[in-house]
């Protein structure tokens, strides 16, 4: 099982999740979003199994103390958890 996020740059905020944040792609903060992937490799090829959104503290009402608000790590738990269930 391997686990990845991935950021992508976006020009628009209008998008949940969308905001200024490290994008390891570009190598610098800039405005797009970040996901965590899940794949499993099997000695051929790589298959993805499930993704997950991260979302930024400061775009939810709560930030960091929003009940929806889960950090990059985990994301990744849960996604692992999805994958042995």
């Amino acid at each position: 099982l391997i686990i990845d996020d991935s950021g992508h740059r976006k020009s628009v905020n209008a998008i949940d999740g969308v905001g200024r944040q490290y994008i390891g792609q570009i190598g610098k903060i800039e405005n797009g979003m970040v996901e965590v992937t899940t794949y499993v490799y099997d000695a051929l090829r790589v298959f993805q199994v499930d993704v997950e959104m991260y979302r930024l503290a400061g775009s939810m009402k709560g930030g960091k103390n929003d009940p929806e608000f889960k950090k990059m790590t985990d994301l990744a738990l849960g996604l692992i958890d999805k994958s042995l269930e």
